[in-house]
Order: structure tokens, then sequence, then C-alpha cells
């Protein structure tokens, strides 16, 4: 078995509200949205209410599904609440210009401002809008 790729699924509460935030606050593009009639998106639609979307910046994909559809899919988790413990952990090229973009088009997302740490990476944190903790580093010198 060779392992090929990973791609976190959040749990969230409303996929076209996570779809916007990701989109217009990080970055990324919808690859595609799926509604409660199992009918695909590649834009989002006015009112519509989605069960499942991916975006995608640069080749890392994330995977959006609200918390009764994911339920459905899983029963095992039962009544867990949205989120997971831990974090997202990006690994970027440009942070200081990214840290500027996401402060401008929503600087009540971001958590810290970026520090270097004892280990070497430049970082900083934001939170989506169902409180997934996002981090954001890049390797110095």
């Amino acid at each position: 078995m060779k392992l090929k790729k990973i791609t976190s699924n959040l749990m969230v509460s409303d996929v076209g509200r996570s779809v916007v935030f990701y989109r217009d606050t990080l970055g990324f593009s919808l690859v595609m949205a799926v509604d409660a009639a199992r009918a695909t998106d590649s834009a989002l639609r006015e009112h519509a209410q989605y069960l499942f979307a991916i975006v995608s910046r640069d080749g890392v994909d994330l995977m959006l599904q609200r918390a009764e559809s994911l339920r459905e899919d899983l029963p095992f988790l039962g009544k867990r609440p949205a989120g997971f413990s831990g974090n997202l952990y990006f690994e970027v090229e440009g942070l200081a210009a990214f840290y500027e973009q996401v402060k401008t088009r929503a600087a009540t997302a971001l958590r810290t401002e970026p520090e270097t740490s004892w280990y070497g990476m430049r970082e900083f944190c934001a939170e989506d809008p169902d409180g997934h903790v996002i981090a954001f580093g890049e390797r110095q010198g």
C-alpha cells in the first residue's frame, strides 16, 4: 500500500457559508457542491442548501460536509459536535502577503499574528465559521 494524498473532510453547519469563507477569505476555488437532491453544482446557487462541497487551492483539497449528512454517511459519529480535536496546518510560500490578504478580507477570522516559532516556522492562525483552527506556516532560513 502506498499513501498518495490526505484530504480533510470538515463537518460544518452550513456548507455554502463555509465555501464562501474558504473562497473569499483564503483564496480557494469551488470544485463542486452537492445539494439535498444530490445535484452537483460548479458554482453556488443562491438559497441552495448544500450537503457537501470540495474546495481547492494550489493542489490542496478540502471537503466540507454538513453535519447531518456526515452523520448519515458515518452513523458511528452519533451526536458528536461539529469540529475535531486539532487543527489544519498548511505550509505555504509567501506567508506575509497572504496574512495581509486575510487581514483585509476577514480580519475577524484571524486568531494570531505572524510569529516565528522555536522550530523555524513563521506562522499565524485563523478560524473558520465553524471554529476549525487553520494554521499557515512558512519555513524560515
